[in-house]
């Protein structure tokens, strides 16, 4: 018995070794796998997110078209390259034909409105956002959001049976589960480290996004000279009013002169001053856009025939005072055409009463102003 004790002995731990050996290697085998499919659901994560900001990114191109219509091959191009960083990750991805089709039908959508866009059809894009592209958007940004937080989910369990797996191998190897636990927790902080930096750029991404998406939208509806609204801020002003308003149309007297003598340079100079003293001259409340070239208007909230034509005296004797531009005096005149809204008319309708009284003014000698309405209340 002694011998068989004996002999038996020196067998007994090299054999629990083995099976702790074993265990050890099924343990760190399992999790490596466990740990390959946790960062393969924190790619597929972040490649959503990417896809998620990429189409961010192209819905925000209409509103570059709205802002520079001369550039059709510019933004083409650029909706070619995110579209085709698109197209890659969901190359990548699993099981998601109907995000496939969800993003197709999107990409429809938006390109009829960036077509509607193209040719100055404005109010038919909106109405298309509103009615199609919108709502597709926030579809997408649904289905996105599920997928993500199903490859979060299962990144967790798979990180939480890691966990479960190393606890079990403690009781059946305790030094080697102990090298594993430092070796594991190295890696997850590694993990987690790259995880915080992977929310700090999505974040700085984020902000960079909309801080962008500000800016072409100040664009879209300001003019880039003189940094008033343009014409399209106008229209949709004239269109969220109620009505009660005059709407003065201001037209400059003598501009093409000063534009062969002195250049363009010395016209950009002068149309500069001229916003600013237009600005003066109207009221706090008023709105005052440049429409182009060196026309401008001045919408005078609320403003009845006596408060419009009080502006408009100021703005043409504001006008008339000479400039100095590029060291010489200019003396450059104003036109204004008055039109008052009776809370009946319309937008475009102040529009044509305005350029109608402000073209009499013109055909009659320039340098002074007119209110709609078949009367002429004065003339400088």
């Amino acid at each position: 018995m002694g011998t068989g004790r004996a002999r038996r002995t020196p067998w007994r731990w090299p054999r629990v070794l083995a099976l702790a050996v074993l265990l050890l290697g099924g343990v760190t085998f399992a999790n490596i796998r466990l740990h390959g499919e946790s960062r393969g659901h924190e790619v597929t994560r972040s490649q959503l997110s990417e896809l998620n900001m990429l189409l961010h990114e192209e819905s925000s191109l209409q509103w570059k078209t709205l802002a520079d219509r001369n550039s059709p091959v510019r933004v083409g191009r650029e909706l070619g390259t995110i579209r085709a960083r698109e197209r890659a990750i969901l190359d990548t991805l699993t099981g998601v034909a109907d995000l496939r089709r969800q993003i197709a039908e999107y990409h429809d959508v938006l390109d009829q409105e960036l077509g509607l866009l193209g040719v100055g059809k404005t109010a038919e894009a909106l109405a298309l956002e509103r009615r199609e592209t919108d709502p597709r958007f926030a579809r997408l940004n649904i289905a996105l959001q599920r997928l993500e937080d199903e490859a979060v989910a299962g990144a967790d369990q798979a990180n939480d049976i890691a966990d479960l797996a190393l606890m079990v191998a403690m009781a059946a190897a305790v030094t080697a589960i102990g090298f594993l636990l430092f070796r594991f927790e190295r890696e997850h902080r590694a993990t987690q480290r790259a995880n915080e930096e992977l929310l700090l750029q999505q974040q700085l991404a984020l902000d960079t996004l909309a801080e962008n998406e500000a800016l072409v939208r100040h664009q879209a509806s300001h003019d880039p000279l003189t940094g008033l609204p343009n014409r399209r801020a106008l229209t949709e002003l004239l269109e969220a009013e109620d009505g009660h308003r005059a709407l003065l149309l201001v037209d400059l007297d003598d501009f093409k002169p000063v534009n062969d003598r002195l250049g363009h340079a010395a016209g950009d100079e002068l149309l500069i001053g001229v916003a600013g003293r237009l600005v003066a001259a109207a009221g706090a409340e008023d709105t005052v856009v440049r429409l182009g070239g060196d026309e401008f208007a001045v919408v005078v909230a609320g403003g009845d025939a006596e408060v419009a034509t009080h502006v408009a005296e100021r703005i043409v004797a504001a006008v008339g005072t000479p400039f100095d531009i590029a060291g010489a005096e200019v003396c450059v005149g104003a036109s204004v055409g008055v039109a008052v809204g009776d809370g009946t008319a319309d937008g475009a309708q102040l529009l044509r009463e305005a350029d109608r009284a402000m073209y009499h003014v013109k055909q009659s000698g320039k340098g002074g102003y007119e209110v709609h309405c078949g009367q002429r209340l004065a003339a400088a």
